[in-house]
């Protein structure tokens, strides 16, 4: 592959003056020829310039392993300065077709319209978008489905992270991705990109994968059907007394790509270092025997 490099050294601007170097079908995986400019002097720092740009160009085109699915969708804004409407539909719009461009199945419509809040009324703002969710499913028909995903661009002022996660996850059971203002206005291609990754597997989708896994070469996990867990326990500092440990478990359940994982997570007695809560069964007067625990 032979690419034209125009620069010139002395004006520090390109013109017809070009010097073609050569890149080996090994050092780049597949792009196509590029002309493009370089100020600084030298064949090898214009073929380090090359490939860097064209790997660039290549990583562009990439898309993941597995799409996920955003079909039920909206956007929620808790920031001052970015309160105009075409702003957070602007935001959006890049965001979907980012989604989009990697691979994600993402509806190019909100299934509710993109707000604004107030970000002292989080909870607020959250419980009524879930609702009118809920609300907005059920008129469509679309009964037992619920919100796949709410964006939210977050307040100005740090330190409501936590809470926004906390109510979604565990309260009101929404997926969620945040996103800092000061990101957005830049409306970055770089940016996007990697909140689209995050996206991808939080609805579902598969961005990368081992090679050796889907040729069934690992030793010992691709020959059977294997299901490799992994676990561990926390605990307070040294000198706290009081307070649970946590236990955590986790394990893969795609084989044999071993790429998706499950966790759960169980807080236990102070210093506890074997995970009480792993299995267990209990007895129901009319349900007879129930499976407990993280493993069941």
């Amino acid at each position: 592959m032979e690419l034209a490099g125009i620069w010139d050294c002395q004006n520090r601007r390109c013109n017809a003056r070009s010097a073609r170097i050569r890149i080996h079908p090994g050092e780049l995986q597949a792009v196509s020829a590029v002309e493009f400019c370089v100020i600084q002097k030298g064949k090898q720092m214009l073929k380090e310039v090359a490939l860097t740009a064209l790997a660039s160009i290549a990583k562009s085109t990439k898309k993941m392993v597995n799409g996920g699915t955003v079909q039920f969708w909206t956007c929620l804004n808790f920031s001052y300065k970015l309160r105009n409407v075409e702003t957070t539909t602007t935001i959006c719009n890049e965001l979907v077709n980012m989604c989009v461009s990697k691979g994600t199945q993402f509806s190019a419509n909100s299934l509710l319209p993109i707000r604004s809040a107030n970000p002292s009324q989080i909870e607020e703002a959250l419980i009524g978008v879930h609702d009118q969710s809920m609300a907005r499913l059920a008129s469509m028909g679309q009964n037992g489905k619920q919100l796949q995903l709410l964006i939210i661009i977050l307040p100005d002022q740090s330190g409501s992270y936590g809470k926004i996660k906390r109510i979604c996850d565990t309260e009101l059971g929404i997926v969620s991705q945040c996103c800092k203002p000061a990101n957005l206005t830049r409306l970055s291609k770089q940016y996007f990109e990697n909140v689209a990754l995050k996206i991808n597997v939080k609805v579902g989708g598969r961005n990368n994968v081992l090679s050796d896994a889907i040729q069934r070469r690992i030793p010992l996990v691709s020959d059977l059907p294997t299901i490799i867990f992994g676990a561990d326990v926390t605990h307070r500092q040294p000198g706290e007394d009081s307070g649970p440990s946590i236990a955590a478990v986790v394990a893969f359940v795609d084989w044999p790509k071993i790429t998706k994982y499950r966790g759960l997570v169980s807080a236990q007695h102070h210093r506890e270092e074997i995970i009480q809560d792993l299995y267990r069964t209990t007895v129901d007067p009319q349900r007879g025997v129930i499976h407990r625990g993280m493993i069941r």
